[in-house]
């Protein structure tokens, strides 16, 4: 059994969450405790009690949904003892991941994630462009109308989170046009501004290279170490490699599209069998079936699909351990 691991991205925080975790394990309140000093405000109060509108803002949804993705994973592993393989996160969540896998220490992580939110926040204040989703319409397609707008206005895609699902930004004169020729193509285009948990804000494009020179500044106070598996990053589709590549990637991040349909074909490629949601909500869960029908993934943040998972390893374990007998 090969897994994978995906660790979702802003827009995956809601309020409640991981509160049974919250109820129920000591080491789950110790890492919110431990979050919450760096980040200065009680998080687990914001999550638990706070306003949808506060939590969905970048520099508290960010370190948010890092900490309620750890405190998944690290509750998963302490009690199944059930570690990845490979793991891809989006955006956001490529944080996780490293954390996850032991490259980037957890309080580092999360401090930055407060300073990385607060930097992308300022897009929105600053107005630095907007976004939205194209759905039901063809990569291919989607490229053509973009490369025409771009003659007149900045417009990118800047994801590419399933096959017929893409993430844009740009001006939002380039978003006007942009939304008519997807209409009369026969797709649908849908603004941040109308989904109450997305930021409004041009992330992952060139019109967040107003923020570059702090975010390589923060970057380059943290220390990381070699992950303990494989992460192949949605910066640019490819696995990381070392250690000293991380910078780079985190660095880049948000002057690039989120290529997560390119790294699941990475790791699909290498026969992973087993897709796991380490993130609050089920988005990732559900960017898969987008991707792909024919694979299921299992969220942690979902107890059924918890039991399922379990069962299956358990499956595969007596399986080897027949063979072994025999």
């Amino acid at each position: 059994m090969t897994i994978c691991a995906l660790f979702p991205g802003q827009g995956s925080q809601y309020i409640g969450m991981c509160s049974d975790l919250l109820d129920r394990e000591t080491e789950v309140r110790l890492i919110f405790a431990e979050a919450s000093e760096v980040v200065g405000f009680d998080l687990r109060d914001l999550i638990l009690a706070g306003s949808l509108e506060q939590l969905t803002q970048s520099e508290y949804a960010q370190p948010a949904v890092l900490t309620a993705s750890y405190a998944l994973f690290d509750s998963f592993v302490r009690r199944t003892g059930i570690n990845p393989d490979y793991a891809i996160g989006h955006s956001l969540g490529e944080i996780s991941a490293l954390v996850a896998a032991g490259a980037l220490k957890f309080a580092d992580a999360v401090q930055f994630a407060a300073s990385r939110g607060a930097l992308m926040h300022r897009a929105i204040q600053e107005q630095k462009g907007r976004a939205g989703i194209v759905v039901d319409m063809g990569q291919a397609e989607l490229e053509n109308i973009v490369a025409n707008i771009r003659e007149v206005h900045y417009v990118t895609i800047s994801g590419y989170n399933s096959p017929n699902q893409f993430v844009v930004a740009g001006e939002a004169g380039g978003l006007r046009l942009l939304d008519d020729l997807v209409d009369q193509a026969g797709g649908e285009f849908i603004p941040f501004r109308m989904m109450p948990m997305k930021a409004d804000a041009p992330y992952h494009s060139e019109l967040m290279q107003f923020i570059q020179p702090e975010m390589e500044a923060m970057v380059s106070k943290l220390a990381f170490s070699e992950p303990s598996f494989a992460i192949c990053s949605t910066v640019n589709g490819e696995f990381i490699r070392a250690a000293e590549d991380i910078p780079r990637l985190l660095t880049a991040q948000l002057l690039q599209p989120i290529h997560w349909i390119q790294a699941l074909g990475q790791i699909g490629r290498l026969g992973a069998t087993i897709w796991m949601d380490v993130g609050p909500g089920q988005s990732a869960r559900n960017m898969i079936a987008e991707y792909d029908t024919s694979i299921t993934a299992y969220s942690l943040d979902d107890s059924q699909d918890q039991s399922k998972l379990l069962a299956i390893y358990a499956a595969v374990i007596q399986t080897y351990r027949g063979g072994e007998a025999r």
